[in-house]
């Protein structure tokens, strides 16, 4: 056999295997560890395309959508079918977002929950660990007697799995997709709740002194993302006891007890409640009496309230943050920010052609005049539309689609009632803009591109 021969057969089975591979589904994993860079939180079930050993990744999409991505192989639990995966994401829920700061520096992992079974890993003070779920293990003794805490099998940032004993870990739970972020907080010792009357007095005050705020709010800021339509200054909850309003300072002069108007006011929630006192029932459990109203406090410094209240016959939960934060000011910072992002796309032109899609012509960074983009009529932009368009930044794109685009312009037409939504990529000679009508948006986040979308590109002129 010729050299050109064997060199094509080789060629051949190479692409036979890189189709197959592309073709073939592995099967479902559930997301076992948070993955910041993606925006995933653990038990996210994904789909399963291939598996690279040399780099370690499965190729994963979520269900639904199309755009694959990397996640590392300790990240995920063996693919198998979806039903199977089902069950594995169910019995993960009741330790649903929960990981473990270690506190004795040596702690072992084990092979089994026995403290004598083989050690499999030893942990790093301080170090951050995931719990998956409790096991029926062996009593721990310390020569004393059994010592407190339970048996869980976690796993570790490296991808060892074992079991460990709960005395000398803090678990806590966390709503980041990146979980270094509550690294720092983790170990701090929730504050005291206990004591005589001052002291639950001095707890409450400090509570009311807070600002509480939607639990988006606080995503939004970690994540640098500012969605001026979801965070409304006006949103949030207050004690509404007269002269004591959450300004940030603790309050000294409750002498008696606390009486007032609690008022909610989120996105998707509202509701005023009169109360005559706030009343401890348990460790960080409190009613507002002469009301259906309860606070349970939660959080290393107290930082997260979650209200408990009836609506309509039915129990209703709305969880809360205290925020140091000028909700105002971050609005507008956050508009200015679009203001000037969309300053920088109107002086790269200000005129952009295509001998397809028209001329697209920046009168200011507001303002657009579009015209001859009859081939986008009626797919894209309406039959009754007017090139006289209005431009606005009212959308962000995750993270997996940053390496490819600035983010999303939306066109206002003049005579469409909805405007039309383009993931935009400026260059050194024009204007990419990808079609994004059908993209899936979550939270104001366009999470993926549409299925097949329409790329239209301008040049500078």
């Amino acid at each position: 056999m010729s050299l050109r021969k064997l060199f094509l057969l080789i060629s051949a089975f190479i692409l036979m295997g890189l189709f197959s591979s592309c073709g073939k589904n592995l099967g479902y994993s559930v997301l076992l560890w948070s993955n910041a860079e993606h925006e995933l939180k653990d038990g996210t079930i994904l789909k399963v395309h291939i598996k690279s050993n040399i780099s370690q990744v499965y190729v994963v999409s979520i269900p639904g959508v199309k755009e694959n991505f990397e996640v590392p192989l300790w990240q995920l639990t063996e693919p198998e079918s979806k039903s199977k995966a089902l069950k594995q994401q169910k019995r993960f829920s009741e330790f649903e977002h929960t990981y473990a700061s270690v506190k004795l520096d040596g702690l072992p992992i084990r092979a089994d929950a026995v403290n004598t079974s083989k050690q499999v890993y030893r942990l790093r003070e301080g170090e951050i660990i995931r719990c998956l779920y409790r096991g029926a293990g062996a009593a721990v003794t310390n020569g004393k007697g059994n010592m407190s805490g339970e048996w869980l099998r976690v796993l570790t940032e490296s991808g060892t799995y074992g079991w460990c004993f709960s005395h000398n870990l803090d678990v806590f739970t966390t709503e980041d997709f990146d979980v270094s972020l509550a690294k720092k907080d983790s170990g701090a010792k929730t504050e005291d709740l206990k004591g005589e009357n001052n002291g639950d007095k001095a707890i409450i005050q400090s509570l009311i002194a807070k600002k509480w705020y939607p639990e988006s709010f606080k995503n939004m800021i970690k994540v640098g993302r500012i969605d001026i339509n979801r965070m409304n200054p006006v949103y949030g909850f207050s004690f509404g006891i007269p002269g004591l309003s959450g300004d940030g300072t603790v309050i000294e002069n409750a002498d008696s007890g606390f009486a007032g108007t609690a008022v909610l006011n989120t996105e998707n929630a509202g509701g005023s409640w009169t109360y005559t006192d706030i009343v401890k029932k348990a460790e960080k459990e409190y009613e507002f009496a002469g009301s259906n109203l309860k606070m349970t406090i939660r959080g290393a410094n107290s930082d997260t309230m979650i209200l408990q209240y009836i609506e309509k016959g039915r129990p209703k939960n709305e969880t809360l943050v205290a925020l140091a934060e000028d909700i105002d000011s971050l609005l507008e910072n956050e508009l200015a920010r679009r203001q000037s992002e969309l300053k920088r796309i109107a002086e790269a032109g200000p005129v952009f052609k295509s001998s397809n899609y028209g001329t697209i012509k920046f009168n200011n960074e507001n303002s657009v005049t579009w015209s001859n983009y009859k081939l986008l009529q009626p797919n894209i932009i309406a039959s009754k539309a007017i090139g006289s368009v209005t431009v606005t930044l009212d959308y962000f794109i995750s993270n997996s689609l940053k390496s490819s685009y600035d983010g999303v312009i939306t066109m206002h037409f003049t005579g469409m009632e909805d405007g039309v939504n383009f993931l935009y990529k400026l260059t050194e000679t024009g204007l990419r803009l990808e079609d994004a009508t059908h993209a899936p948006i979550k939270d104001g986040v366009v999470t993926a591109r549409s299925a097949s979308p329409m790329i239209l590109f301008f040049e500078k002129k």
